[in-house]
């Protein structure tokens, strides 16, 4: 452990950690981008030294980031110097990855025995999370007026995060990046430049919310733990500044309530069924949009009604193909 390293290293190596909860030890999630592209470990890199409780190694760290010379800021009375300790700052590093608690280790555990079953049943899981057809179960129970503007609906596994498991698919991040948006919204409602929104919006519901969105586990979670709109609508839409559309009863659209109006936002779609489950609904351009909820009306600003006037045609489209009820 002896010798030094780079602040930028190291800056990178703490950034770095704050995927190792999501990741664990799965190569193919993580992309080992930071090895590949620096030379320095990578998350699935430090998930194995977390849990076999090793300290992490100097001889990781490529020898490139152990000569640098760099500038950094000095306090007063501080000798001048470009280089750390790599004792002290690795001590560091590692006090803060032992201390991973936002799923915790034992989640990441499991995650590494899952990884570990997958590789041993390849055909039975790559069809389970690959799948993706059109199922005629689900999209009958949507409204009648906007099947016409389904072109496939795609299940997730039912485990209680299927909910997650949609938006992580919808952003990328591919179904088993779920917990990565658990954690993103997590961030969200705490963020202090939008503390008195949600204040507002969920009253004193808001621990609860929050309580909502801590796990312990990457298995199966209880229901109140399960994506639940509309709290997690205002979320989503704000921390991915996306229009997100909800299909179930009621059908709902949450607009961000923190940014203007975009012609390229992205839309997703998401539909609710058999009064338990979450799918992604894929739809054809310029769908109708469902009506917004009363709280998004209550609390938008001045500039975040360009969202309902960027969308009028296809709101009104929506509402002369809902059936009037006598």
């Amino acid at each position: 452990m002896r010798g030094s390293v780079s602040r930028a290293a190291l800056r990178r190596i703490a950034e770095e950690l704050l995927r190792v909860d999501y990741v664990g030890t799965n190569r193919q999630i993580c992309g080992c981008t930071l090895r590949t592209s620096y030379g320095l470990p990578c998350a699935c890199e430090l998930a194995r030294y977390t849990l076999g409780g090793i300290p992490i190694p100097i001889d990781v760290v490529h020898v490139h980031w152990r000569k640098l010379t760099m500038e950094v800021e000095l306090e007063v009375g501080e000798d001048d110097g470009s280089e750390v300790d790599m004792t002290s700052a690795m001590d560091e590093l590692w006090r803060r990855f032992r201390s991973l608690d936002v799923i915790g280790k034992r989640a990441l555990k499991s995650r590494a025995s899952q990884s570990s079953q997958r590789q041993s049943q390849p055909s039975q899981t790559s069809k389970k999370i690959k799948l993706s057809k059109k199922q005629p179960q689900f999209i009958l129970q949507f409204p009648n007026h906007i099947r016409s503007y389904i072109e496939d609906v795609v299940n997730v596994e039912s485990d209680g995060n299927c909910g997650f498991r949609v938006i992580a698919s919808l952003h990328g991040y591919g179904e088993e990046g779920w917990p990565m948006v658990h954690r993103e919204l997590g961030l969200e409602i705490i963020d202090n430049d939008r503390s008195t929104l949600y204040d507002k919006l969920f009253s004193n519901r808001l621990s609860e919310v929050r309580e909502s969105l801590m796990i312990e586990s990457f298995g199966s979670q209880p229901p109140e733990k399960w994506l639940s709109l509309p709290d997690m609508g205002y979320l989503i839409a704000n921390r991915y500044n996306v229009v997100l559309v909800c299909l179930g009863n009621p059908c709902m659209t949450f607009f961000p309530v923190t940014s203007s109006h975009s012609p390229n936002v992205s839309i997703y779609c998401i539909g609710f069924v058999n009064h338990n489950h979450w799918v992604q609904v894929n739809m054809k351009e310029g769908f109708p949009l469902p009506p917004v909820t009363l709280d998004w009306k209550k609390f938008r600003s001045h500039t975040t009604t360009t969202w309902m006037l960027g969308f009028a045609g296809r709101m009104q489209h929506w509402q002369l193909l809902t059936p009037v009820l006598a």
